[in-house]
């Protein structure tokens, strides 16, 4: 499922920290306008060079991407250093 929360979470030893929370299904919905608007395009470049070039690549960018996308949700990220505390969390 897509994420539509990323949790930001950043904390020095010696300081308070901080934390930020921000819907990313705006910028979803700006990454599908930018796409849409794209796609003739990348149909045309596949099919221009469909027989001596990366053509079957291009036609796997927007499923792959989906597919990453889509799998976003439930990945943390958590780096924590003797120094500094790192975390981002896709909800």
């Amino acid at each position: 499922m897509l994420p539509l929360i990323v949790r930001l979470k950043v904390k020095e030893p010696g300081r308070r920290g901080f934390g930020l929370w921000f819907p990313v299904i705006i910028v979803w919905a700006l990454l599908a306008a930018l796409m849409l608007v794209l796609l003739p395009f990348v149909l045309l470049a596949a099919l221009v060079t469909l027989g001596r070039g990366p053509g079957p690549r291009l036609f796997l960018v927007y499923p792959l991407l989906g597919s990453v996308l889509w799998h976003l949700g439930g990945l943390t990220i958590d780096v924590d250093q003797k120094d500094s505390v790192f975390l981002i969390d896709f909800i």
